[in-house]
């Protein structure tokens, strides 16, 4: 999986729309969160998925069920582990941990963030950057609000 963050807004009087570095340190810190751990889409509608005695714990619709240590998930609040939900999930994190304070300061006035599962298939979700928390609870909390894009091509060296 890969990530790429993109913004449009106002150029500050320092030269610059935002410090790569403050968006790279935000994003590796989610990335982090989930590097190595089993995505677990807590919100799903078709899995049951329970914590039990420190183990998280899968019931799928055809009767199939999987338990995985806790400590192991990466436990998400999205219904799949798609690169669209993802998407999502990514820029509500990017906009949780900069602020929007921080975001209106530096003149972002939308933030898209693009998640590819693999060379070539990838999503996209692009927004206003909210102009309150209460905006930004609604964006953040109402999947119907979500409209991603998405990008499949192929590559000459595709199979």
């Amino acid at each position: 999986m890969s990530v790429k963050v993109t913004g449009d807004g106002q150029l500050g009087s320092d030269g610059y729309l935002i410090d790569f570095g403050d968006i790279k340190k935000v994003v590796r810190n989610i990335c982090k969160g989930m590097n190595e751990f089993f995505i677990c889409p807590m919100k799903s509608p078709e899995l049951q998925i329970t914590e039990e005695d420190g183990q998280v714990c899968i019931a799928c619709p055809d009767g199939a069920r999987f338990c995985f240590p806790s400590s192991d998930c990466a436990k998400l609040p999205v219904m799949h582990s798609s690169a669209e939900e993802l998407s999502h999930y990514f820029w509500c994190e990017i906009v949780r941990k900069l602020g929007l304070e921080k975001l209106h300061e530096r003149g972002i006035r939308i933030l898209e963030v693009t998640v590819a599962e693999a060379p070539n298939q990838s999503a996209a979700y692009r927004a206003p950057v909210p102009a309150t928390i209460e905006e930004f609870e609604i964006t953040a909390n109402s999947p119907v609000n979500v409209r991603p894009r998405f990008c499949a091509s192929k590559a000459d060296d595709d199979n």
